[in-house]
């Protein structure tokens, strides 16, 4: 089962087998999605060519780094190891990739602004764009929680 906890310096990550490769099924669902789902392409000027030229300089440096996080996620998550000793840089990396990938579910449901899950529609809960966002969203709160030194909710 699941745990996410501070150990000094570094966080402890544990995941059995399925919660791994449930992980692992959702980064190559979503990550081929970053970059066309709107909100994973945010605007930095409402002028359209201020924001071209912007895009033109940034947005493969904005690529790689997103990539490079979600890699570090991956790179972990394979092998057979149920247990990981994140450094701060890793956990860094893996709260990035949560985020960009949450950022992909969130768009494919059409999410606009906080709070769109107070009263969520019985549809939605089924659709597994919300089950990948809710796992999604529960391990990033985990590992923000670690970071922070506090201890998770529900614990």
């Amino acid at each position: 089962m699941a745990a996410i906890i501070r150990r000094g310096a570094r966080v402890e990550l544990q995941l059995d087998r399925g919660e791994r490769e449930a992980l692992l099924d959702i980064i190559d669902t979503l990550a081929p999605r970053l970059g066309s789902v709107e909100r994973t392409v945010p605007r930095a000027y409402d002028d359209d060519q201020l924001d071209a030229e912007y895009a033109r300089f940034m947005r493969p440096e904005v690529e790689a780094s997103r990539e490079a996080d979600i890699e570090v996620m991956r790179e972990s998550l394979r092998g057979d190891r149920d247990r990981w000793q994140l450094d701060e840089s890793q956990a860094l990396s893996w709260t990035r990739a949560l985020n960009h990938l949450r950022l992909v579910a969130g768009g494919m449901l059409g999410v606009e602004e906080d709070g769109w899950d107070s009263t969520p529609d019985d549809s939605l809960l089924q659709l597994g764009e919300f089950q990948m966002l809710m796992a999604l969203g529960w391990v990033q709160e985990g590992l923000v929680s670690a970071l922070d030194g506090a201890q998770p909710p529900g614990r």
